[in-house]
Formats: structure tokens, C-alpha cells, sequence
């Protein structure tokens, strides 16, 4: 290649790929060609709306140790088409994989056309990328589409295989909510089930390291490729239960500061998002790690509304009641500190926002579903009389108040929540004193249990419904995901687990079946396996 890009210009370049706005020739080089495969890590689309969606892929060199590219800035080709054959291309260019975002691409394709399923491949170097299948929103008039939505969380690489994500890829959903926990900070020991050891990220390469071996399963790329995704962060892709509040308001400058730079960047490097995330661009984001903004709502025409909520960025730091993460609220005076939040004093007043618009408009989406990575409803531990843990929203209550008395008040058209974090499957009611379990339902909540990790404590799952009267279902030792399928009059929900067969291989089933009807938070259950241990 000659001419590389000066680092004054690849800023605004590479800002330049939100809006698509690359033509062909922008990135003008020579194409260098390659005697391997660039595209290990597959590709990958995400943020669709009804005119437009992202498209995503990292350039991998055979080794490290000698990567053809160095410093520089490549051109990678792109094509967007109508068939998987590419016979009716409708739009093309080139991007720039920029070597201060590991070679990543970040492409923002507009002017597309509503509730429409196109296939994308990138090229470089002669070397073509597998070829991808993604699709847009129905348009905001759209009353009678209806959406099949997979949500899923919590995949540690080293404790088992990602194969919940075949059957995932046989149900054919239109979209995959990822909630947390897309790798795990704190590396692998000896004796894991898969991968080899690796010690805690504490540099950037160490996180790219753990996106790369996450990215390497073929499971996990083959249902990146199937279609779009909406995906959040939790606590481990920076660190275990941090609170990142303080860090943004600029008042700790210390280690976490430096973790979650390192941790949001190689986010960023490897999730299928819009530029637009990056509050102060990429230049932002190298310097200092600025605010990568991910709260956003995603309307699947007049049907639902998804709201994504990111629950670590800008959290006030947990109460330092209690032991080992759980105290008890009686004990603890700041507790119900209203000045504490769980997402921050902007994202929370957005959130509220929406809620009240989504009551008060009559020609809005007949369903609200709360996208966020914990657990919402009370979870209690039999521990010291019924300790809370002090990381999830027991930890928050003020904010998680106001959250339902926004839904209520304003009357929020058949708001559901969605979470993970729990390593379990569990369905439960949303009253408006979650404290105490008591008062009108407001929501129903479905948490989906791991990808991968197991899930941790002594307690049963018989122990830990019985503790929780608002939970309708739970299973603690069952790996997958779940599925909804939603119309403007009911929402379908199974929890998808992944099981061994005589001969041990994996098979599907559904450990249990939900109902929920428009206008009514209680869920039914369809059908329900007994508890597991």
C-alpha cells in the first residue's frame, strides 16, 4: 500500500463510515493480495432501523507477529444485494479498517427500504468474507408484523461450548438482543473445559484476546451472520461489578478509569455498531475512553418498542453495607439514597421520557419491552434473614421505583422487562412495592439463563422460587436462551435449553412456556418442566 492516511485525517474518516458516506474510490490504494484468510472472526450486522443497518468485521492477520498491514489503514470492499448470490447489488463501496481500532469496520448503510432482508459480504486482498444476512425494521406505520426475538447473555468462553446459539440459528429469529457478558475479564485457569489459559486482561490486547477467542467459535458466527443483533454490555467485559458512575462524572481518574478505556475500546472493536455510539469520536475514545452512548430505543414499526438500557456506565458505586455483595436494608442507611441511580441522571430522565411518551401516544408501539442486563424484580438470599444483593437493582431501589411509577402514572402501553446476569431462567411479577412483593402487577420479567457459564451458589431452585413468591418459574442448571414471539395481542416466551442425548449429543427443548396478553402484565404458563436441583 502507499500514501498511508496521517493520523489528522483517519479521525474523520473513519467518522465518516457512520453515514455510509465512503464512495468507491475514497480509500483509493493498492490492494495487496493475500495468501490467507483475513475474516476469521467472521462478520457480523447490528442497529437496524427501517431505513438503514450496520455492518461489521475485524481483518485478522495469519500472525500476529507479522501482520502485512502494521500502522496502516486498509481498504476493504464492500456489497450489499438483494440475494445471497449477489446478482442485484444495490449498493457498494469502500471503508477504511483502521490499524487504531485493530483493523475493524464500523459501516453505517442508509436509504434502505423497510422490513427488508438483504446479504452482505466484504473483500480485500482477492479474499472474500463469508457472506452475511441481515434486515431492516418494518416502518413505523407497520401494525401487523409480527417479531421473533431471541435474547440471550453470559458467555465465558472457557466454560463451555457456545452450541445453545445452533439452535438459536434453527429458530430463525428476526433479531438477537444480547444482554452482558459477551467475554469475561478474568481469564481461564488450568483444567477449563475448553481454550487455553489466560491470565486476567489488564492491557488492551488482553481483552482483544478474549473477543478473539469468543469470535473463533463457529456457533457464535454463524448466528452473528443470520441476522442482526441489539447488544449491551454488562459488568465483565471491563471488570466483575463495577460501577462507572464516578469515572464519568470525573471523579476517579484511578485504575477502573484505565480499565474501562481499555475494556469500552475493545468493545467497540469488535461489536456491530454505528460510530454514532462514540460521543466524542474515535479520537474520544483512544485518548480517554470517553462515554460510548448505547441506550437507545429500536421500534419494530407500531408493534414494540425495544428500549436497551445500559446499566454500568453511569450507576452511582453500590452501598458499602453488608458482606461478600449482600447486605440487608434494614442495615444500611444509604440504601434509599435517591441520589444513588442505577443508569445515571441522563439515560434515567431518557428512559422516563420514553415511558411517558410510549403511554400518551395513541399511535405508539402496542408493546414496550425494557432491555437491560440484571435482574429487576427483588431476588433474595437466605442469608443473615434475607440479604439483597447489593449489584443488582435491590441495590437501586429509588431508581428502580421511579422506573414503575413512570410505567403506572403513565399508563406505559404493556411494558415488559427483559435480563440476564443470573446464570438461571426466571419469569416473574413486577409489583409496585418490589420490596416487599406487594401492590398491582406493573410488568412481567423474563431473565434468560447463560450461553455458557454455570451457574454459582448452593441454593436450589425449589430454594430459591420459594424465597420469591413473585417468581413463577425458575431453573439454575440448564444452559440457552430465550424466545418471544410477539403480535399486537399476545407475547409468547420460551425458555430454550440445551440438554445431552443418549449418545451426548446437544438437543433443544423448552424447559418452560409463557403467555402474556396485551393489555394484562400476568403470565401464564403454558407448559413448565419441574424444577431443577
Amino acid at each position: 500500500m502507499k500514501h498511508p492516511i496521517r493520523r489528522r485525517n483517519w479521525i474523520q474518516l473513519a467518522l465518516a463510515q457512520a453515514a455510509g458516506a465512503l464512495g468507491c474510490c475514497a480509500w483509493a490504494q493498492e490492494e495487496v493480495a493475500l495468501d490467507f484468510n483475513p475474516f476469521k472472526l467472521g462478520i457480523a450486522s447490528g442497529q437496524p432501523t427501517s431505513s438503514s443497518v450496520v455492518l461489521w468485521t475485524r481483518l485478522l492477520p495469519a500472525n500476529p507477529f507479522s501482520n502485512p498491514w502494521g500502522n496502516r489503514a486498509v481498504t476493504v470492499s464492500w456489497e450489499l444485494a438483494h440475494d445471497d448470490k449477489f446478482g442485484r447489488v444495490i449498493q457498494q463501496g469502500n471503508v477504511s479498517a483502521l490499524a487504531e481500532l485493530a483493523h475493524s469496520v464500523h459501516l453505517e448503510v442508509l436509504n434502505l427500504q423497510a422490513d427488508q432482508i438483504y446479504y452482505y459480504r466484504f473483500r480485500v486482498g482477492g479474499m472474500y468474507s463469508p457472506v452475511g444476512r441481515t434486515r431492516t425494521l418494518p416502518d413505523a406505520t407497520a401494525t401487523n408484523t409480527p417479531l421473533k426475538l431471541a435474547f440471550a447473555s453470559c458467555q465465558r468462553y472457557h466454560s463451555g461450548t457456545f452450541d445453545a446459539y445452533d439452535f438459536m440459528l434453527a429458530d430463525n429469529p428476526d433479531l438477537v438482543v444480547f444482554l452482558g457478558d459477551y467475554i469475561y475479564e478474568g481469564g481461564a485457569g488450568m483444567g477449563e473445559s475448553r481454550g487455553k489459559p489466560l491470565k486476567p486482561a489488564f492491557k488492551l490486547s488482553d481483552y482483544r484476546e478474549l473477543y478473539e477467542l469468543a469470535r473463533s467459535d463457529p456457533s457464535l458466527a454463524n448466528m452473528h451472520a443470520a441476522c442482526p443483533w441489539l447488544i449491551l454490555w454488562d459488568d465483565h467485559e471491563v471488570t466483575n461489578d463495577y460501577a462507572g458512575g464516578e469515572v464519568r462524572a470525573g471523579l476517579d481518574k484511578g485504575s477502573l478509569a484505565k480499565l474501562m478505556a481499555m475494556g469500552f475500546q475493545a468493545w467497540y472493536e469488535h461489536m456491530p455498531v454505528s460510530p454514532r455510539v462514540l460521543k466524542d469520536g474515535v479520537e474520544g475514545l483512544l485518548k480517554n475512553g470517553t462515554e460510548l452512548k448505547l441506550y437507545e430505543t429500536f421500534s419494530w414499526g407500531r408493534l414494540a418498542d425495544l428500549h436497551l438500557l445500559d446499566t454500568r456506565q453511569y450507576r452511582s458505586r453500590q452501598v458499602g453495607c453488608g458482606f461478600a455483595g449482600l447486605f440487608e436494608p434494614k442495615d444500611c442507611t444509604d440504601y434509599n439514597n435517591p441520589a444513588r441511580s442505577m443508569l445515571g441522571e441522563t439515560q434515567e430522565a431518557w428512559l422516563l421520557n420514553q415511558l411517558q411518551k410510549a403511554g400518551e401516544t395513541k399511535s405508539g408501539a402496542s408493546w414496550n419491552l425494557i432491555c437491560q442486563p440484571l435482574v429487576f424484580t427483588r431476588l433474595l438470599f437466605p442469608v443473615g434473614a434475607g440479604r439483597v444483593n447489593q449489584d443488582n437493582w435491590d441495590g437501586y431501589p429509588v431508581s428502580r421505583e421511579r422506573i414503575l411509577k413512570a410505567c403506572v402514572e403513565h399508563q406505559t402501553k404493556n411494558p415488559v422487562i427483559f435480563g440476564g446476569d443470573i446464570h438461571q431462567n426466571w419469569a416473574s411479577h413486577v409489583h409496585t412495592d418490589p420490596l416487599t412483593m406487594q401492590g398491582p402487577v406493573v410488568m412481567p420479567e423474563f431473565c434468560s439463563t447463560s450461553i455458557a457459564t454455570p451457574s454459582f451458589g448452593p441454593l436450589s431452585a425449589k430454594e430459591m422460587k420459594d424465597l420469591a413468591p413473585h417468581c413463577i418459574y425458575t431453573d439454575r442448571h440448564l444452559r440457552g436462551y430465550g424466545l418471544v414471539e410477539l403480535t399486537a395481542s399476545t407475547m409468547r416466551v420460551d425458555f430454550r435449553v440445551v440438554g445431552r442425548n443418549s449418545e451426548g449429543s446437544s438437543q433443544i427443548s423448552s424447559a418452560a412456556t409463557f403467555t402474556v396478553k396485551s393489555g394484562s402484565p400476568m403470565i401464564s404458563v403454558t407448559q413448565a418442566t419441574p424444577l431443577g436441583k
